[in-house]
């Protein structure tokens, strides 16, 4: 997964090499503390809504596809939502996408390597059809080449949606608790301090990105594809490895596909909703193409086998070096 870091920065030396390098170091040490903060918070806010999932005796497909899901895009999320509020909404839409592609092919990758077969539930089969539509929705609606805020909406509606079926065709509860969980103050008290901190560390995120990628004459969604979405998607690594290790695979793969499928949709819809999106459309189309196919290929590998085995891993790994490839050529044609 680290592969695409040693890229951005080896990017950072082609371009930076004539800048003042005491204002590009210290503007990537700040985007590189702020990340580790980011990267923090994320990991309490999952592990305290876990632990109070568990106490509510939520069953793993609603705990680990919906809610840790959901909670594990705070990083993408809030990045997209601060980068808006900066009129940067390209940034924010680049970090989705290039997360998106992290999680479909480095993560899911390093996942079923450790895991050596990682299986999947019956009813994330059933519904791969949907899951692939709903990525390559934003591709379409941004055809136009403008994201507008009606497109966001639609985004928004057809995630929502989404969730709602999934979840309404699953047992939510493994036995409804007759009574409230004790002792759940205080991990909802660490999940509310830790979504603070990932506002708060989010912004300075899209701050520091976005002075480098003007050190550096880089598209900020090229910047989002490669140095931002790195950072974000580390929660769901950390999730879905522990799962993993702790022989909990179906959990693994439900909080990776359910992180991509609100990503694709919800979190872009949002982004779209505060500033839409209007330049950058080839640096968009081209990045999101590449997820629409990576989503495509992984409910191929699941449909056929049921799984994903250690040597298709590989082929996803071999998938996302494409994309970089792909992304830096185009990047240095435009520029």
């Amino acid at each position: 997964m680290a592969m695409c870091v040693p890229a951005f920065l080896w990017i950072i030396f082609l371009k930076g090499r004539c800048l003042p390098q005491g204002m590009l170091v210290e503007n990537l040490a700040w985007f590189v503390l702020a990340s580790l903060i980011l990267i923090k918070s994320a990991s309490i806010s999952v592990k305290s809504v876990l632990v109070l999932a568990k106490k509510f005796n939520l069953t793993p497909f609603i705990g680990s596809f919906v809610i840790a899901g959901l909670v594990s895009i705070a990083p993408e999320l809030l990045v997209g939502i601060n980068s808006a509020l900066e009129n940067k909404p390209a940034l924010g839409v680049g970090t989705i996408v290039g997360g998106n592609m992290l999680d479909l092919t480095i993560v899911l990758g390093l996942v079923a390597l450790l895991g050596r077969r990682l299986t999947v539930q019956r009813t994330v089969l059933q519904n791969n059809v949907w899951f692939v539509m709903l990525c390559a929705l934003p591709v379409v609606l941004m055809s136009d080449n403008v994201l507008s805020r009606a497109d966001g909406l639609a985004l928004v509606i057809a995630g929502s949606a989404y969730l709602f079926y999934m979840v309404r065709r699953q047992r939510v509860f493994e036995e409804k608790p007759k009574t409230l969980p004790k002792h759940i103050e205080r991990d909802l008290l660490v999940f509310l301090l830790g979504m603070a901190l990932l506002f708060v560390s989010a912004h300075y995120v899209v701050v520091f990105a976005e002075k480098i990628s003007l050190e550096l004459s880089l598209p900020l969604i090229f910047t989002g594809f490669f140095l931002v979405a790195f950072g974000t998607v580390l929660p769901e690594l950390t999730f879905s490895l522990q799962a993993v290790l702790s022989r909990h695979k179906a959990v693994a793969l439900g909080d990776i596909l359910g992180n991509v499928a609100i990503d694709s949709s919800i979190t872009i819809g949002v982004v779209a909703l505060i500033a839409p999106v209007y330049n950058n459309f080839a640096y968009f189309a081209s990045g999101a193409l590449f997820m629409v196919f990576a989503a495509l290929l992984v409910t191929t590998l699941l449909n056929e086998n049921k799984r994903i085995t250690s040597t298709e891993s590989l082929m996803l790994f071999g998938l996302y070096i494409l994309f970089m490839t792909v992304e830096w050529l185009l990047q240095s044609a435009l520029n």
